[in-house]
């Protein structure tokens, strides 16, 4: 691929050399002040050629190059747009697709909500594990009557109420209740708790490798709209190259085909520049989403890495099997939830079981704070509870827990189907693609062979200038076609990773 991208801009270097010299061919110099025309280096995009004014000649030619008016059209834009046209204003960020991965992780994104939920789930279970454990409480009560209105005199002073121990009471008590899970329901909880937090775990794995899928598929669309932009610039460079050596030929004679080329070569550097503006709208809007999920600021232009490096062969694609999906978090996730709702059914069966909760006292009640150690002392309460009828509220429970488990056990067959029609799709994707890649190499090679070919017959006056813009096309074509090839495999093989993005 390399060999590939080098030897076309070589080749694009050679050929704007080949089209300006292409005027002299006809015994005559061109004119002094005659600006050149730049040309691409090897690895280095050219910029962006400035529309050349046409020259005086000597045969009238008709004027059809639209470039000044456009330019004066683009000044008159508004001051946004040439932020646009620059894609931000700060020094360019170099960024590769693992850093972008990176970043996305700590935006605030669906993967942090997920993260949320997984904290969530966390805290229940904190809850199950202590609802098996004794609740410890100090309860401090003063209980004051007024005194009996019923007394023979000389008596001394009684409380009212019958349950009452003094006119007042005070009372300090330690206090340890819970419940003895002779039924089971308590323990079932826990596991429905745990369950629950394992599949909030995987549901955060789905949520990072999707957001991880996510960039980089917007990482490789930036990739494709640079590419298309580069392209873009690069075949402005050739039409309008070769639109001097048409006015050039126009110059040197006065037939009428010749002025009919020159309005087809000025055509198509407005077309050309119109595709560079697309292309750059295109790049633009690609960043921005990049942007979006990076987190980096809107005004910071993003240099992405080359895609043609270190392209591997049919053979690494022996490591992906169909057993790997089960290691998907999307698989853990539902069988987790079908384990939760099978320890809910236990939970909810166990709510008609007998339960025995117990409450145990140490303390004082007195009336009297002097002989405390009197009124000091201990006590136990042993509950049995035996559930009798609940007119089918647990056993609706227990129903309602078991239909969530079986719709868990039909989704996790749906979730098999889906995962195993995405591997075999991005497998099938990927080899198609390194096909293609090997494919379109050897069009970029026929199209830049043809297109210097068809330019050589069109300065011998034995093609036409329609065959010089199919030409052009057909080499662009087939550079976006060999970028799109690669681009297509480098996503389908990071949608194989089982593990991708943990």
């Amino acid at each position: 691929m390399n060999r590939v991208v080098f030897g076309s801009a070589t080749a694009l270097a050679a050929l704007s050399c080949l089209l300006l010299l292409a005027a002299p061919a006809g015994a005559q110099q061109p004119s002094a002040n005659t600006p050149s025309q730049p040309t691409a280096q090897p690895g280095q995009t050219p910029p962006p050629s400035a529309p050349q004014p046409s020259e005086p000649s000597a045969t009238p030619a008709p004027q059809a190059e639209p470039a000044p008016q456009i330019e004066q059209r683009i000044e008159r834009l508004p001051p946004g747009f040439e932020r646009e046209r620059q894609l931000g204003s700060r020094p360019p960020r170099s960024l590769t697709i693992d850093e972008a991965v990176q970043l996305a992780f700590a935006q605030s994104s669906a993967y942090r909500l997920s993260q949320f939920d997984e904290r969530i789930a966390a805290e229940d279970v904190k809850q199950a594990r202590a609802a098996l454990f004794p609740h410890l409480s100090a309860p401090l009560t003063y209980f004051g009557t007024t005194p009996s209105q019923v007394r023979a005199e000389g008596e001394p002073l009684i409380y009212s109420y019958v349950s009452s121990s003094a006119i007042n009471e005070t009372i300090a008590l330690l206090n340890a209740s819970g419940e003895l899970d002779l039924s089971g329901r308590l323990r079932a909880s826990l596991r429905r708790s745990r369950y629950q937090l394992d599949a909030a775990r995987a549901g955060t794995l789905v949520a990072r490798r999707q957001l991880a899928l996510d960039t980089v598929d917007a990482y490789y669309n930036l990739v494709l709209a640079r590419e298309r932009r580069r392209f873009a610039e690069e075949t402005l460079a050739l039409a309008e190259g070769f639109l001097k050596v048409t006015q050039e030929v126009a110059r040197r004679g006065a037939d009428e085909s010749e002025g009919a080329d020159l309005l087809r070569a000025s055509v198509q550097v407005s077309s050309r520049r119109d595709e560079l503006e697309q292309a750059r709208a295109g790049e633009a809007a690609a960043m921005d989403s990049l942007r979006l999920l990076t987190g980096i600021d809107f005004e910071t232009p993003i240099n992405v890495s080359n895609i043609e490096k270190d392209l591997p062969t049919a053979s690494d694609f022996s490591s992906f099997t169909e057993e790997q999906l089960k290691t998907r978090p999307e698989f853990g996730q539902v069988e987790a939830q079908r384990r939760a709702a099978l320890a809910e059914a236990s939970a909810a069966r166990g709510e008609r079981l007998p339960q025995l909760t117990y409450t145990l006292n140490g303390g004082f009640d007195a009336a009297d704070f002097r002989p405390l150690k009197r009124y000091a002392g201990g006590s136990a309460i042993v509950t049995l509870t035996i559930p009798i009828f609940d007119f089918g509220a647990s056993r609706s429970r227990e129903t309602q827990a078991r239909l969530r488990a079986q719709s868990a056990e039909m989704q996790r067959e749906v979730t098999m189907t889906r995962l195993r029609q995405e591997f075999y799709i991005a497998r099938a994707t990927a080899l198609s693609a390194l096909a293609r890649i090997r494919d379109t190499q050897s069009a970029v090679d026929n199209a830049l062979k043809n297109l210097m070919i068809i330019l050589a017959r069109y300065r011998a006056k034995k093609a036409t200038i329609t065959d010089v813009v199919d030409a052009q096309s057909a080499f662009v074509e087939a550079r976006l076609a060999n970028s799109q090839a690669v681009i297509d495999y480098r996503v389908s093989r990071v949608r194989l990773e089982p593990n991708f993005g943990q």
